[in-house]
């Protein structure tokens, strides 16, 4: 367990509902970690199986392709409860939200015949998205101490192209996906292709469409006067062990959630938005320490309002969630 599970929060009555369904949320991630366990322990480099283009071969040089070994899939019960874990994990946040406003009798009309929905803000850019009349107007009759408690529970991009607090975007964009459909296939994904050499007189290039053809594909040059063609061709079947091979190519795997791709929007980039794949690793730790920080935030300021005064505080950060 980790030690966030161990802390004793104060936990206030009326937050009650949010943190039962939290020990629900911590359940179903511990049966997805159970149930994915050897997807976990698989190697960070996928096992890789050479094939010489016989036809391209001459003096010094010829082609070869390589495959990816591939891996099983995890058991489909993995999405299901994939989807109940973020759809859980916004409804923790939803009902501490509308506790404060019914504990706090908070007005919820909106216009001449309107209200307003009462649900903790998750957006991509909050400052943006703030100009509206209808956040403005959410934020606005609520304590100014419960407002910074919600935006500091916003990603920020502060220093850095992945923003903190990406577990809010997970559980966004998961949670709508979980309400219309079944959610993407967790699978294993190969990618982060390298290639290299470490021996005088080698030259590997990438060749072909990697867009179209499902296997990578190489030309290999070699100085015949210091590799015969029977050596070269014995570098194929030991790709995988990288000490010993003289031409290096590696591929990344990743267990993610896919399809659903996240937006972020790095600074740097001028507000273009860049498809981001959740690990699957990351989204089962970080959402629900995410979830636990922001209601002991909530807890928190409910407590020094509820005692009537001004006293000292500071919010809980984590800029790895």
């Amino acid at each position: 367990m980790d030690d966030e599970r161990e802390e004793r929060e104060d936990q206030s009555e009326i937050f009650r509902d949010s943190w039962r369904r939290l020990a629900w949320v911590e359940a179903q991630v511990d049966r997805v970690q159970s149930l994915t366990q050897p997807w976990d322990e698989m190697p960070r480099y996928a096992r890789l199986e050479g094939h010489l283009h016989e036809e391209t071969v001459r003096k010094g040089y010829f082609e070869f392709s390589v495959s990816v070994t591939e891996l099983a899939h995890p058991a489909e019960e993995v999405n299901f409860r994939l989807g109940n874990i973020v759809t859980d994990a916004r409804s923790c946040l939803d009902m501490a939200i509308e506790q404060i406003w019914k504990e706090y009798g908070i007005d919820r009309s909106f216009g001449r015949k309107g209200t307003l929905t009462v649900q903790f803000p998750l957006e991509d850019n909050f400052e943006e998205k703030r100009k509206s009349e209808r956040l403005q107007a959410f934020l606005a009759r609520m304590d100014e101490r419960f407002v910074e408690v919600i935006e500091a529970a916003q990603p920020d991009y502060t220093m850095r192209d992945i923003p903190g607090n990406i577990s809010a975007l997970f559980i966004r964009n998961f949670s709508n996906a979980n309400k219309h459909r079944n959610i993407t296939p967790v699978q294993v994904v190969q990618d982060h292709v390298s290639t290299g050499t470490n021996g005088y007189g080698l030259k590997l290039d990438r060749i072909g469409d990697p867009q179209v053809e499902k296997d990578l594909r190489f030309a290999l040059t070699y100085k015949s006067e210091h590799y015969s063609e029977s050596e070269a061709r014995s570098w194929l079947p030991i790709l995988n062990d990288l000490r010993a091979c003289p031409i290096h190519v590696t591929v990344m795997q990743r267990l993610v959630v896919t399809g659903d791709e996240l937006l972020i929007y790095p600074p740097r980039l001028g507000g273009q938005g860049v498809p981001w794949r959740a690990e699957l690793d990351d989204l089962l730790r970080q959402v629900p320490a995410y979830v636990r920080l922001t209601l002991r935030n909530l807890n928190r300021v409910h407590n020094i309002i509820r005692e009537g005064g001004d006293a000292f505080y500071m919010l809980d950060w984590d800029g790895a969630l």
